[in-house]
């Protein structure tokens, strides 16, 4: 068995509650309360799609999408109607009942602009009704935080305003560029706030999990950060290291409200960029149940996949490929073929999810209907 980390404590209960009810929580954590199950046997692989409100053309809007990628120091505006955000996502949601997506990942779930908290609490309902997972996406250290643009208790940029102390800084991994402000991922005081946003984000929304990133391989400068990472005893990337300091509580606190829950660490990285890949002691760093996503873009056309990265520890993972979107340059690529091939091997690694961005629509595209279906079918 994994060992899992002990809880690091949010503070008093009271303290807490009284801070969830000024977000605006509801009051359920009777139904949604549990001890956090064993890990379950390997289910069949299901798909999750990935997407930004902002590069979504499922709306009457198409045309009025971001073709970019969204940078951790610089807001990812929302350029369509705010009623676009609602009809797209049904649209897709309805979709991906018909063909079997097992759920859809949304960066940019809550924003003033579309609706905020009403329409984001819709959208969850209906995608529950229809049996369709939301997951939200969740900026740890950048991203906005759990509620992506607006003023907010749980928006970092509100919180940060609140508490400038609690600012940092941090460094892309590889390349040195500076990101500022971010959340040091060793303070006590973010660690809680993150778990307080977790749960008020489990009893506001009728959500099947959330998608964590760090954000942009970044690795926090404080004096306090670096002494964590060192503690951990563990050989791998400082970036994830971080994650781990960030939501090891987190995932612990998460999964004993949602036992179910789909509950996501994302690297951004490759197999093949994985430090100490084969021994991967970070998946015993956090709660067994805890999903590590991988782009595996470049890992597909590596030598010898998959073989090559056959032996690694058996843990809950999601192959994200990055694949037929506006700001890969990829919406007109076929990836019927390809999809064949992987999908398979992926099954072989033991992979629980895969999936593509699914921003495109695949109303009237009968491109994008066979590469969604594709993976399905694999």
């Amino acid at each position: 068995m994994i060992h899992k980390p002990a809880d690091s404590g949010a503070g008093p209960v009271m303290n807490r509650r009284a801070f969830l009810a000024a977000a605006g929580a509801a009051a359920l954590l009777g139904p949604l309360a549990g001890a956090a199950p064993a890990p379950a046997a390997r289910r069949k692989m299901e798909v999750l799609l990935w997407c930004w409100d902002s590069r979504m053309t499922w709306d009457d809007e198409p045309g009025r999408i971001l073709t970019r990628m969204a940078v951790s120091e610089q807001k990812f505006a929302y350029p369509k109607r705010p009623e676009s955000f609602l009809v797209g996502f049904k649209r897709m949601v309805d979709y991906c009942e018909r063909i079997g997506v097992r759920g859809i990942i949304v960066w940019g779930f809550l924003r003033d602009s579309h609706g905020g908290i009403p329409a984001a609490a819709e959208l969850c309902r209906y995608a529950a009704d229809h049996g369709v997972a939301i997951l939200p996406g969740v900026g740890v250290g950048s991203y906005g935080g759990f509620y992506y643009d607006g003023e907010h208790p749980f928006n970092l940029d509100t919180y940060l305003r609140q508490h400038p102390e609690r600012a940092s800084r941090a460094l892309e991994e590889h390349h040195g560029r500076e990101v500022y402000p971010v959340l040091d991922p060793a303070l006590e005081a973010n660690q809680r706030w993150w778990r307080d946003g977790t749960e008020w984000m489990l009893e506001q929304f009728q959500i099947g999990g959330i998608n964590f990133e760090m954000g942009d391989f970044i690795v926090n400068q404080s004096p306090g950060a670096a002494a964590a990472r060192a503690a951990l005893g563990i050989d791998a990337d400082d970036n994830i290291k971080d994650m781990i300091l960030a939501t090891a509580g987190v995932l612990e606190h998460a999964h004993r409200i949602r036992p179910d829950g789909i509950f996501i660490n994302a690297t951004y990285r490759g197999l093949e960029d994985i430090r100490n890949y084969m021994a991967m002691p970070y998946v015993g760093a956090v709660h067994t149940r805890t999903v590590w996503q991988y782009n595996l873009r470049e890992t597909i056309k590596r030598e010898g996949f998959p073989e090559a990265f056959l032996g690694a520890p058996d843990h809950r993972a999601h192959a994200y490929l990055h694949w037929f979107n506006a700001s890969t340059n990829t919406a007109g690529e076929d990836y019927t073929d390809l999809i064949g091939r992987v999908y398979p091997a992926l099954r072989r690694l033991g992979f629980e999810f895969a999936g593509t961005y699914g921003e495109i629509s695949a109303i009237g595209n009968e491109l994008a209907d066979r590469n969604y279906r594709a993976q399905v079918e694999a």
